[in-house]
């Protein structure tokens, strides 16, 4: 990659590069200065890396101008699109004196302080009338961070690196499957790479008020999916039990926009920037915000942190937050004793969003690992100098178990057995909730593959169990599990899903825990190497080639004739593989060439729910896959992944079943 240093003293158009400030996952920024009009820039120049795809050029420079027409004191200006000489895009901005509102934060943490409450909403407020502003024009921040707040030296609040915003209903201005964001500031729909609107920047400044309010974030992790795992299912400790001193109007802000499900937060930036108003005005504050945005510190009065102040809860103890929706306003006017008794009785209720942790049902013997352990996601975080962060789906090898690598003799040539007539039924949506149970072809020997219909929507999940059956029997117990718990448990699928079950799609494999022939049907053939994807009659298997594994030709085999026809022919949202082994579990998303097309929110969804690392498998081995069934399955855009075991025997339930449930809820509905 370029030496950003090799550009300082360089001419770029009309401005000159004096100082490399920061490489972040998109740009180089640089301080340059304007001889013509005798002032500083900011020069933000795309990395060589992605000023090579024309159509991210593109994209990039249509959304730039489109942030070049906002004009708000409190967003930062634009003042030129260009192209180096080498063909790099670059924006030319305001140049901002002072620092970022993270430093602020970082000062004040030093000193044990926290920043004053009236200063603190201040500064939100004038951020969320920013996000008004950008958001009537069609612009979403999708990165909206406390090192994206620069605060001037007289003190007003400035957002920058709308840079790369998107605009409102077009696509991602990244490759499909990658997240634009930063995991402490997610929003939950974001953290599971779902379509976003203006109400996600709102729950990001939600954080950055909680945070600037209780001296600390309010997830916190080592890991980014265990920080993207928070932000979908758990609840932070109450900003009331961290500040009691907060008046319940300052403490509702907080709340309200921080509500899990959008349609719960604010409905707008506006209405948000009302609520603090609000509040400044209700708690005795500056009152409505001045125009100009200012504020001066006030150290004497700020809230220093202290044992007998901050107090950790005891998560036993620890009491479910409060729901307000986005228009319960007139609460903030309510005595305090009467919010106090609300929160009280909102504890009886049962919580809206989905818990982490799933009913203990039918669980195997197998430890349960918590979910936030042992997770990997290959996010660039950012650093000191980092000016924007990209969370990406492409990952990078951890210490995770490698691919076992061993040398397999060929299966014994035998003669291919004619395959037995495949009946595959076309199934249509049915009122009734089922069970109900088809046939959807047959194996070499002739033995049936079923799969059983619950719900009667019309957004169709497809779990499927057993593609590596004897190799992995675990999948099998997994799949016949999931049955009874969802016969069992019809309310836990969406009125709006229909979810298919495959218990087992290799019926004739034997049963070899962990060795090649548990994967091969009666044909010798490894039903996941049949696929037309990267398709080769001896497929390659833990990096070694294995004769005739991959069939005669791409569907060779009745097997993969029967599921192919069967998953295409429902247009499901989700197709769901369950296979071994990955140590601590592994969420790969299908991708037959460069990347996924549109399964990688799939593979967050159940990823972040289970537990388990969301990553590319052949990345993370070194491998490449001939023949898959779920790269095959994204290739044709039907979103299919591949949940890959802790064990080929033991089926993980709990874990595995947060997965099942998330997956319905997101796309079931």
């Amino acid at each position: 990659m370029t030496d950003p240093q090799a550009l300082i003293g360089t001419q770029v158009g009309p401005y000159q590069i004096q100082k490399h400030i920061a490489r972040g996952g998109m740009a180089d920024v640089f301080l340059a200065y304007e001889e013509g009009l005798q002032r500083k820039a900011a020069l933000k120049i795309m990395l060589p890396t992605l000023a090579a795809d024309e159509q991210f050029v593109q994209r990039f420079q249509r959304e730039a101008r489109a942030v070049a027409k906002l004009d708000h004191p409190n967003i930062v200006h634009v003042y030129r699109i260009g192209e180096t000489s080498t063909g790099q895009p670059y924006i030319a901005m305001q140049y901002v004196e002072g620092g970022a509102l993270r430093d602020t934060l970082l000062k004040t943490a030093q000193r044990g302080e926290l920043i004053e409450r009236n200063q603190a909403l201040s500064i939100i407020g004038k951020m969320a009338d920013a996000l008004q502003f950008a958001h009537s024009a069609g612009i979403i921040h999708r990165d909206i961070k406390p090192s994206n707040i620069l605060i001037r030296g007289d003190g007003r609040p400035v957002l920058v690196d709308l840079g790369i915003a998107a605009v409102s209903g077009s696509q991602k201005l990244t490759q499909t499957g990658t997240l634009i964001g930063t995991p402490h500031y997610m929003s939950p729909e974001q953290a599971r790479g779902l379509a976003v609107d203006g109400r996600s920047d709102l729950y990001s400044l939600g954080v950055i008020l909680y945070e600037m309010l209780a001296g600390r974030r309010p997830f916190e992790a080592t890991d980014p999916i265990a920080i993207l795992h928070s932000h979908v299912y758990e609840q932070p400790e109450p900003l009331a039990r961290l500040r009691p001193d907060l008046p319940p109007e300052t403490i509702a802000v907080v709340e309200t926009a921080m509500q899990k499900e959008p349609n719960k937060r604010f409905q707008t930036a506006g209405e948000m920037h009302w609520a603090i108003n609000t509040a400044l005005k209700a708690q005795g504050g500056p009152g409505v915000i001045t125009s100009a945005g200012l504020w001066e510190p006030h150290p004497t009065s700020q809230y220093r942190l202290s044992e007998s102040k901050i107090v950790t809860a005891d998560p036993t103890t620890l009491d479910q937050p409060t729901k307000k929706s986005a228009r319960r306003y007139g609460l903030i006017l309510i005595p305090l004793l009467i919010i106090a008794l609300l929160i009280a009785a909102w504890q009886f209720l049962p919580a809206l969003t989905i818990t982490s942790t799933p009913p203990q049902t039918n669980p195997d013997t197998q430890t349960t690992a918590q979910p936030t352990e042992n997770l990997v996601f290959a996010v660039q975080t950012p650093t000191e100098n980092s000016a924007e962060t990209i969370a990406s789906g492409d990952l990078t090898p951890t210490d995770s178990e490698p691919a076992e690598i061993i040398t397999t003799a060929a299966p014994s040539a035998t003669n291919t057995l004619p395959p037995a007539p495949t009946d595959t039924p076309i199934p249509s949506p049915s009122p009734d909730r089922g069970p109900e149970t088809i046939t959807i072809g047959r194996s070499v020997q002739g033995k049936s593959i079923e799969a059983v219909r619950l719900g009667g929507g019309s957004n169709v999940i497809i779990f499927i169990g057993g593609l590596h059956a004897g190799f992995a029997p675990a999948t099998v117990s997994l799949a016949q599990n999931a049955l009874d718990y969802f016969t069992d448990n019809p309310e836990r699928i969406p009125e709006t899903a229909m979810l298919y079950i495959v218990p087992n799609a290799n019926p004739d494999s034997p049963n070899a825990p962990g060795e090649l022939n548990g994967r091969l049907n009666a044909n010798q053939v490894d039903l996941n190497r049949n696929w037309d994807c990267r398709w080769d009659r001896d497929a390659k298997w833990r990096g070694n080639v294995v004769n005739g594994s991959g069939g005669a030709a791409p569907f060779s085999e009745p097997e993969t004739q029967g599921l192919r026809d069967f998953i295409i022919s429902l247009n499901p949202r989700a197709v769901v593989f369950w296979e071994a082994r990955a140590t601590n579990g592994l969420s790969a998303a299908g991708a037959c060439q460069d990347g996924p097309k549109v399964s990688q929110p799939v593979a967050l969804t159940y990823g972040i729910a289970a537990g388990y690392p969301v990553e590319d498998f052949e990345s993370l081995t070194n491998q490449e896959l001939n023949g898959d069934g779920s790269n095959w399955l994204d290739d044709q855009g039907v979103p299919a992944i591949a949940i890959l075991l802790p064990e080929y025997t033991s089926m993980d339930w709990n874990n595995n079943l947060a997965g099942m449930l998330a997956t319905l809820d997101t796309y079931g509905r």
